[in-house]
């Protein structure tokens, strides 16, 4: 039998996100939302894609309006606060009490956040 639920988060039951949004993004200008209402300690999963349809790269922050894309190798660390890069796509929990999140990239593409609210 397939285990299902919590234990097996990555065998869970299709459910389609409650929330989904998109955002373009053009050479490092970072955009922002706000993350929709009764969404914190939810999942959301990013996906990057660039306008000729190959994978983008990007920086996310789950926390504030601060995402920076890094350049020559620099970090920006100590300006973005909670940054994580995402190669591609990836799946993070809403963080408690956070009510922005934000993206920047150094190529220009979409980013689209598919919002699951915890039930």
């Amino acid at each position: 039998m397939r285990g299902i639920g919590s234990l097996h988060p990555t065998e869970a039951v299709p459910v389609p996100p409650d929330t989904v949004s998109t955002l373009l993004i053009a050479n490092s200008s970072g955009q922002t939302l706000d993350w929709p209402s009764g969404s914190t300690g939810g999942l959301v999963r990013f996906t990057g894609q660039t306008t000729a349809g190959a994978q983008l790269n990007f920086v996310v922050n789950l926390e504030s309006t601060k995402a920076a894309a890094p350049s020559s190798g620099t970090s920006t660390v100590g300006t973005t606060g909670f940054g994580c890069l995402v190669l591609g796509s990836g799946t993070y929990q809403i963080p408690g009490g956070s009510t922005c999140w934000s993206v920047a990239s150094l190529s220009s593409g979409y980013v689209s956040a598919e919002i699951w609210k915890k039930a």
